[in-house]
């Protein structure tokens, strides 16, 4: 019986571990936001894909992704999911996430009171997406939960 306790406690903690990686909140217990997810498709061709001890750094469209074996994860999906899956582009991504924070900021309680003087939308580390790289093969398609470094050519252009 301890032994179940035991088992569905540490299944707890992980599984509220990973669900917390999936927010974001801008000052010590403010409010959550949940990071929306931005896929990026892999091409072999154009991009890089460098494996090195438990790690895979993804380099495309001058962005640096990389995937940890003990940290993040993969999973596959069926070509009818993968027909569905909204592609985003990765030189557009640091634009994307600097709209998306002066957004949130507008919108977050704390901020909206300060009329105008929010904190300058720093991107660097990017906590605000959750990014997904899909690799697609003959016969699987495979997507990886990534942390996207801050290196690249980090290109802030606002459409």
């Amino acid at each position: 019986m301890n032994r179940i306790f035991l088992f569905l406690m540490v299944g707890f903690a992980i599984l509220s571990h990973s669900q917390e990686k999936d927010y974001f909140v801008f000052n010590k217990g403010g409010e959550k936001y949940l990071k929306p997810i931005k896929y990026i498709l892999f091409n072999s061709k154009t991009d890089k894909k460098i494996k090195s001890k438990g790690e895979i750094h993804f380099n495309i469209e001058g962005e640096v992704f990389k995937f940890h074996e003990n940290k993040n994860q993969i999973d596959s999906c069926s070509v009818k999911e993968f027909k569905k899956i909204k592609f985003s582009k990765a030189y557009k991504l640091s634009s994307n996430e600097l709209r998306f924070v002066r957004q949130k900021l507008k919108e977050d309680k704390y901020w909206k009171d300060k009329k105008n003087q929010y904190p300058m939308a720093m991107t660097k580390n990017h906590n605000y997406f959750k990014i997904i790289i899909v690799e697609k093969y003959k016969n699987k398609i495979l997507k990886y939960n990534v942390d996207w470094s801050h290196i690249g050519t980090r290109g802030f252009k606002i459409d």
